[in-house]
């Protein structure tokens, strides 16, 4: 009743109200009087209707978090344990390295010519001797036929010496006779002393004939010793001319080819003794003292896969420290190659070290570092939680725990999404 007294009075203020605006906005007056119908029929809200529907909004919030925590510490959950106990532990050191060879030639010319044959070309297999390019030697050729000649001449003028001393020896067998004739003959004064006297010129003649021609061969001796030793030259020099192979090994570059004009020293293939290749691996200085030649190793090149491994062994250890980097270096010897190996390619190396008998040991993958710290997590009366550890040598897929296990503890070995609490199956 109060309502409708209400509704009485205030419409002829808003009925003129609105007629005023249908005025400026030219209204019509049957909408106006709809409207105000339809407000005095509106009923009036209930203030307990939002209050409802916070408290049902509060109820779903509760029963989600309920639903959550009972998921996240009343059930459990399957993961993968790991039991510690005491192993025997090999320990290892990691580092990179590259491909290298002990052996290795950059083969060249002693000669300055140009390039008549090449032999070889990049990947190609050669022996000890092998014809590796052939420069051009006309010249030489024909200085070594005029050597040849000389050597011809002066074996020739050594035949002509000896026969020269045939005969002065000759000569002088019949100036001695006579010598001794007229001796005889002067001491029995059947003889002049002037017969004697030309006896003794004639043998002392004779001797100094004998004399010059054993001298002459003696210089075409020499002759014919220059003029071989000239001829040895120049066929060392056409020699030169022929390039070989001085060992077994694998053609790795070539810069040179045919027609090329080469000089003294300008390298044209190079050559690498496959028995003589190397890894050589970098450390850090503070393991040099772990590292003696012959241990074994394994030798994993980048992109070959995990299980395209190579045994090894320590060949030798560099004396001298990078000062720089602080490293030093290891030559392994590996016992095979694989199919496809170039000089400088890199891989990564594992070298054993030593075994450590009776020591904790977790798996790599358990460590889980917070704030720099390593820990794992520990399974204790059902549930997880991280402690911190302290750790030791590495070897393989483990790790040495020095401090913060105990034998019996059990951990997990692989921990992902693992939260404070968390309930264990």
């Amino acid at each position: 009743m109060d309502q409708t007294v209400t509704d009485a009075r205030a419409r002829p203020e808003r009925t003129a109200r609105k007629e005023d605006a249908g005025k400026n906005a030219s209204v019509p007056d049957s909408a106006a009087s709809s409207d105000v119908k339809t407000m005095a029929a509106r009923p009036p809200s209930r203030p307990g209707r939002r209050f409802r529907r916070v408290g049902a909004l509060a109820i779903t919030l509760a029963a989600i978090c309920a639903v959550w925590l009972g998921n996240r510490y009343l059930i459990s959950h399957t993961v993968e344990q790991f039991s510690m106990k005491p192993v025997d532990l090999t320990v290892e050191l990691s580092g990179p390295g590259t491909l290298d060879a002990m052996r290795t030639s950059l083969i060249s010319s002693r000669l300055q010519g140009v390039i008549a044959t090449m032999r070889v070309d990049r990947n190609d297999r050669v022996s000890q001797g092998d014809v590796i390019a052939e420069i051009v030697t006309d010249d030489l050729k024909s200085e070594l036929g005029a050597s040849m000649a000389s050597v011809d001449a002066a074996r020739k003028a050594v035949d002509l010496a000896k026969a020269d001393r045939q005969r002065a020896e000759a000569a002088l067998a019949n100036a001695r006779l006579s010598f001794d004739r007229q001796e005889t003959l002067l001491e029995k004064n059947a003889a002049s002393k002037e017969s004697y006297d030309n006896a003794v010129s004639t043998l002392r003649q004779a001797e100094a004939d004998l004399n010059r021609s054993l001298a002459a061969i003696e210089q075409a001796k020499a002759q014919e010793q220059a003029a071989a030793a000239t001829a040895a030259v120049q066929r060392v020099k056409l020699d030169d001319g022929t390039i070989r192979a001085p060992f077994d090994g694998v053609v790795v570059s070539r810069d040179h080819y045919v027609g090329d004009t080469i000089t003294p020293g300008s390298e044209i293939v190079r050559l690498v003794d496959p028995a003589s290749i190397v890894l050589s691996a970098r450390f850090d200085e503070s393991s040099i003292y772990r590292l003696s030649p012959g241990q074994k190793a394994i030798i994993r090149f980048n992109g070959a896969g995990k299980d395209s491994s190579i045994e090894a062994a320590v060949l030798r250890i560099d004396k001298q420290v990078d000062t720089e980097t602080r490293e030093f270096s290891v030559d392994l010897r590996p016992e095979t190659l694989p199919p496809n190996w170039a000089l400088g390619q890199r891989a990564m190396t594992t070298i054993a070290v030593d075994t450590r008998k009776g020591v904790l040991a977790v798996p790599n993958d358990a460590i889980e570092r917070r704030q720099g710290k390593p820990g794992v997590w520990i399974i204790d009366s059902g549930r997880a939680y991280w402690i911190a550890v302290t750790l030791g040598d590495a070897g393989g897929p483990f790790v040495e725990v020095v401090q913060g296990l105990e034998p019996g503890d059990v951990i997990l070995s692989e921990p992902r999404d693992v939260y404070f609490g968390m309930k264990i199956a």
